[in-house]
Order: C-alpha cells, then structure tokens, then sequence
C-alpha cells in the first residue's frame, strides 16, 4: 500500500476514533487489512504533522493538524478584533484604520488568505489598502471583516 493511501485510512480513523497512543493507531490500522509497524505509523505521525489533544474522558487523542486557511482567519479575526478602528471603501478599495503597530500584520494575514477577492493588501504602522478584484469583492471582504468583528 502507498504511503498517502494508508495516511488517508489514518485520517478517516482519527475522525471516526479516540486514538490515544500510536499502538491503537496500529491496531485500527490492523483491523483495517492493512499490515504496519508501529515505526511506520510513528513516521506517518511526524509526516502528517499530527497534534495531540485532550479527550473528553480525559487523556488525550491524536488529531489531524488545524488547517492552515482556519488558524490565519483566526488569527486575522483576533487582530481585527483588537485594533480595528474604522473601514472606509470605495468600487475596489478597502482602507481600514487600525491601532498604531497591527498595520503589517492585518496586512500579511490578509494577503495570506488567497481570496480570490483579494488583489493584495498593503500597510503602514496604522493603516492598510486592500485592493480587490472586482465590486463584487469590496462587498464579499467587507462582509468577511463585519463577521470576523462580531464574533
């Protein structure tokens, strides 16, 4: 069996399971048909970059990594958060006014999240420029930034 095919049989058992130690992953694995050291599934551990977290019955479980596009929308939306002070736009502008300091990180956490809205942003200490693509994407990120403040 390939590698990705039995890390996927892996993911499908950490969403399906409480896998607490990597001999248990052996053992779903096993029960699976599929033959695995348990030096085999501790690479595949450290490939698929697996965290461990705590379980409802205490002790703690594998899991799959946060995704990359979640953990920067939280982390945007906790920046936003903190130092937004005001958005103005215009047809494929946006200008947010944030506290002194936060300009460059809202503008690389924005730039990071690939948005087809999104042309680029840029910054100074208090300030960023978003750019988008279209009318249509001053309404879609505005809307992005309105739901990322009321949470």
């Amino acid at each position: 069996m390939k590698k990705s095919e039995r890390q996927k049989h892996i993911q499908e058992i950490l969403l399906k399971n409480d896998v607490q130690k990597q001999e248990d992953l052996v053992t779903f694995l096993r029960e699976s048909g599929i033959e695995v050291t348990q030096a085999t599934v501790s690479r595949d551990i450290r490939d698929m970059q697996l965290v461990k977290l705590p379980s409802k019955n205490g002790g703690y479980h594998y899991a799959l990594p946060p995704k990359k596009d979640e953990n920067i929308k939280l982390k945007l939306a906790n920046t936003l958060q903190q130092s937004m002070k005001k958005l103005t736009s215009s047809a494929t502008f946006i200008f947010l006014s944030v506290q002194p300091g936060s300009g460059p990180a809202i503008a690389s956490l924005l730039n990071q999240l690939n948005s087809t809205d999104i042309l680029g942003a840029i910054s100074d200490d208090g300030s960023v420029l978003i750019v988008t693509t279209s009318v249509e994407g001053v309404t879609n990120l505005k809307q992005l930034i309105s739901d990322m403040l009321a949470n």
